[in-house]
């Protein structure tokens, strides 16, 4: 017996070897996905090219109308124990599906890759333009998503009162995703998944700076050490003030449906103008969009990758902004609400400079 485990072992061995040798041949290095990574044995094939696995073990994102949000908790509930593993992939999703932009907006935050199942022809092109750069990349979370604490050891899919959040780190913020996904779930009578009508309604539900854990990740724990933050709304384009010891934000998610909320450090200048890039607002995770952020004696500088109307939270009117050098007008009305339009340049890679 001995010596028929050692074989097996050993065969083992041979046929990742193998299959680890043809991906790097056949799919330039590391150039794959792996979808079906979470099936059975095949678990770990091919993990020495590919980190990437797939959290969702329906098989069937498309499915059911009620089937959508179960995808989305499952992604969401095992990407807490795989992600510690892999990098947690949350599957394929069609652009024109009537869940497509619920779908979208989980999909903007899960710091994974992004990728359709689109019929030739069948494409919402306006929707794939608030994931996608026009070059093929993605302003992408440096972390994998996790549930907040509150929704931990709750069932967000009929209980009829828990808001699936979770939360993730862009390289100069923070980000929050809510998620109304009750209506749907394992029925243990049935012994099968099933929709809960019953629970189709709107929730009401709370979000808070701290519920982002700022130390799972060392060069993030420092973003956590703000006395005030900015809050994004980036569905209801809104904007607000938020200090560790605020009150939490309360909201009310409709089915189906998602708010996603950046919150960023505020910089004083001077004592008393406060100010921080939010990023590109026509995203879904605008703060991913900020590559770079220094800030100077005079003010800020701001490199952002892609095309569209960047937002700032600004106390004051800015004297001067400045465009890959060169000054432009940019509109600050009051409100605290700094824009400006910026264009995508090829020959700079989508990557403008401001300031």
């Amino acid at each position: 017996m001995s010596k028929l485990m050692s074989f097996i072992v050993d065969l083992a061995k041979a046929y990742y070897e193998g299959l680890t040798k043809s991906i790097a041949k056949n799919f330039n290095g590391n150039g794959i996905i792996a979808s079906m990574q979470q099936c059975n044995d095949f678990f770990f094939l091919g993990t020495k090219q590919v980190s990437m696995g797939r959290v969702d073990p329906n098989g069937d994102p498309m499915g059911a109308f009620w089937l959508q949000c179960v995808h989305m908790i499952h992604c969401s509930y095992n990407s807490l124990w795989m992600g510690q593993m892999i990098r947690p992939d949350w599957d394929m999703f069609q652009s024109d599906h009537i869940c497509a932009k619920f779908h979208a907006g989980s999909r903007a935050i899960c710091g994974g890759p992004i990728y359709l199942s689109d019929d030739v022809g069948f494409h919402d092109f306006d929707l794939i333009k608030k994931l996608v750069f026009p070059d093929g990349t993605i302003p992408k979370c440096i972390h994998f998503p996790l549930p907040t604490t509150d929704c931990l050891f709750k069932y967000p899919l009929f209980d009829k009162t828990i808001v699936l959040k979770i939360w993730n780190f862009n390289k100069y913020g923070g980000v929050i995703g809510a998620f109304n996904c009750q209506g749907a779930g394992w029925d243990p009578k049935e012994h099968k998944l099933r929709g809960f009508p019953e629970c189709y309604n709107p929730i009401v539900g709370t979000v808070h700076v701290t519920e982002v854990e700022w130390d799972q990740k060392k060069e993030a724990s420092h973003l956590g050490k703000a006395e005030e933050y900015v809050v994004y709304f980036n569905q209801a384009e809104e904007l607000c003030l938020m200090t560790p010891n605020s009150e939490s934000i309360q909201f009310i998610i409709q089915p189906s449906t998602f708010e996603l909320y950046n919150f960023v450090q505020v910089k004083k200048f001077g004592g008393t103008i406060k100010f921080a890039p939010i990023g590109l607002t026509n995203m879904f995770n605008s703060g991913g969009t900020i590559l770079d952020l220094e800030y100077v004696e005079s003010g800020a500088k701001i490199k952002v990758k892609g095309g569209g109307n960047f937002l700032a939270y600004s106390s004051e009117s800015p004297k001067k902004f400045q465009l890959n050098g060169f000054e432009v007008a940019f509109e600050w009305m009051g409100d605290e609400k700094l824009t400006l339009n910026v264009p995508w340049i090829d020959e700079a890679g989508g990557v403008a400079n401001l300031g």
